[in-house]
């Protein structure tokens, strides 16, 4: 072969390998990033509204196909300091500086992305998303409030309530969420009186003032896949919890596959409500 030829066709290749890689970086999904004071919160493309306190502290784009939910993809974010821009400290456990979500903002405190003064942001998970539907069982228990637990299928299950209740596979969730009615998503008008709650007490609770309640009914929502970005400690339901990058499976946990109505003794805690 001439040698001229020989160049070209090496200069050739590599050329289309350099533009396969570029191609496939475009393809990579571009997620938002950190939030400062006056950045943009769910705007654009990432306005994805569970309508409930999801919102407060999840980036979202929501993808669908022939009308039905196909997929959410997008960030979830803490913050360090709490919104007098105090700096929530380190787990002398881990060494881990203390991180937990933003709580929007009421009489209590100023803790929304994007416009309370003292607070960043950080994009502590990147996320995935498969809609489906679980049964909500509790929030409180032994070891104190934390999040909804819900009660899924590992199989597809003819008996099933509703469709959906099957944790999906090729897919590695750890937590679910619901919708309630004012949700983005195309589910939403069909969602009922006792799903349509902002937080998980109020999914349980009975108190004349939230009712009815969600115990053993089935919401619509989804299921989450997340992969931790940095390390810190997340702080949540009563525990500081060691986060690592990489898929994680500890933080946000709260699907079960079968439930005890009635045992036979008594559960005790396995932590003190404080945490470590």
């Amino acid at each position: 072969m001439n040698k001229s030829v020989h160049y070209l066709i090496i200069v050739l290749t590599g050329l289309t390998l350099m533009l396969a890689g570029v191609e496939g970086q475009a393809a990579k999904k571009v997620r938002p990033g950190d939030v400062s004071m006056g950045d943009d919160w769910k705007q654009g493309r990432f306005d994805f509204v569970f309508d409930n306190h999801m919102d407060t502290h999840v980036q979202l784009k929501y993808d669908e196909e022939d009308g039905e939910p196909e997929e959410l993809w997008g960030s979830m974010y803490v913050i360090f300091t709490d919104d007098q821009g105090v700096s929530l400290g380190n787990d002398p456990v881990s060494g881990l500086p203390i991180a937990r979500h933003p709580r929007g903002t009421n009489p209590d405190h100023d803790e929304t992305c994007g416009t309370s003064p003292n607070i960043v942001c950080v994009v502590g998970w990147h996320v995935e998303a498969i809609p489906g539907a679980f049964k909500f069982l509790y929030h409180s228990g032994v070891n104190g409030n934390d999040h909804a637990i819900w009660m899924v299928n590992r199989a597809e299950e003819a008996s099933a309530p509703a469709p959906g209740m099957v944790i999906p596979q090729p897919f590695i969730p750890s937590h679910v969420h619901w919708i309630s009615r004012g949700s983005t998503d195309s589910r939403a008008g069909s969602v009922s009186d006792a799903c349509d709650k902002n937080n998980a007490g109020q999914l349980e609770s009975a108190d004349g003032k939230n009712d009815p309640s969600a115990v053993n009914e089935v919401c619509q929502g989804w299921f989450m896949e997340l992969k931790a970005v940095k390390a810190f400690a997340f702080q949540h339901g009563g525990e500081v919890i060691p986060i690592h990058p990489g898929d994680d499976l500890r933080s946000h946990l709260n699907i079960v596959t079968n439930y005890d109505q009635t045992p036979v003794v008594d559960i005790t805690a396995t932590r003190t409500s404080g945490g470590h």
